[in-house]
């Protein structure tokens, strides 16, 4: 598939209106600007708020903040059926019955499905609405994508099926027999993924949740600023925080989530195309 990265983002972004970082290692900050690859879906940094010269000092004043950690995260596209998790008799591998995050998911045949899983997410972001007003009329960010927060782990476990009727099985093990340690980052015997699945795209990377809590970020946010008239909202639709728009004249200016730039996408992640056809 040429465009496997695209429709991994395309089908997370669906299912949870987020970005996937389709290589989780590499570094996404909360406040990095940029664009989208429409070809791959990857995020292009071009810059960072709290680094740059015009912004630096502004947001200096609304650092990001950290929630903490939830147990996992998943996120499955609509092709991807959970199910129940169960050791046949030739999974002997020891830590599986006990790993603190497991699970099986079928995904249907003819379809391309993806699944993310993480481990011990938290959120990073901040606070748009308190500095939306001074970044409006800056001419870096014109026609930029803002990541105003990302979801970090310290394990992530992530799948792009192959439109076959597949079955994938992951237990995320506190310590990994030697028998299967490269299956972890690194051969890491200390921990890592275990994993039975078919023909499709797999990724993985495992860190010490006490050294490495934030090694990955699969997963982040992204905010564009748009100019929208007082005609096209309702009375509940207005602004009701002064910080949350910035006037002027027939409008204001909303931060708004991204779309993805690109037409609906068929199973091999090429762009649908539609005739419009011609009327008798």
């Amino acid at each position: 598939m040429k465009y496997v990265s695209r429709k991994y983002v395309d089908l997370i972004h669906a299912a949870s209106s987020k970005w996937a970082n389709w290589d989780p290692p590499h570094p996404i900050k909360v406040g990095d600007y940029g664009t989208i690859d429409k070809d791959t879906g990857g995020f292009e940094k071009e810059g960072n708020i709290y680094e740059y010269a015009a912004t630096a000092a502004l947001a200096a004043n609304y650092p990001p903040e950290t929630t903490a950690p939830d147990d996992e995260m998943v996120i499955a596209s609509e092709t991807a059926q959970k199910r129940h998790f169960s050791l046949g008799p030739q999974v002997n591998v020891s830590g599986v019955a006990e790993a603190s995050i497991k699970g099986e998911w079928k995904f249907r045949s003819g379809k391309t499905g993806a699944l993310l899983v993480m481990a011990k997410p938290r959120s990073s972001l901040m606070a748009v609405n308190a500095v939306l007003t001074n970044l409006v009329d800056l001419p870096a960010l014109k026609d930029k994508y803002l990541v105003t927060e990302t979801i970090t782990c310290h394990a992530y476990s992530m799948y792009l099926s192959n439109k076959s009727e597949d079955t994938i099985s992951l237990a995320l093990l506190a310590t990994v027999p030697i028998a299967v340690a490269p299956l972890s980052a690194g051969g890491n015997i200390g921990g890592g993924w275990w994993r039975e699945t078919g023909a499709g795209v797999f990724r993985q990377g495992f860190a010490s949740p006490e050294t490495g809590a934030d090694s990955f970020t699969p997963l982040f946010v992204l905010k564009r600023i748009r100019k929208k008239s007082y005609l096209s909202l309702s009375h509940r639709g207005m602004p009701s925080d002064p910080s949350d728009a910035e006037i002027e004249g027939d409008g204001f200016y909303v931060w708004e989530d991204v779309e993805t730039p690109w037409q609906s996408l068929d199973e091999d992640g090429e762009e649908e195309t539609f005739d419009a056809g011609v009327s008798g």
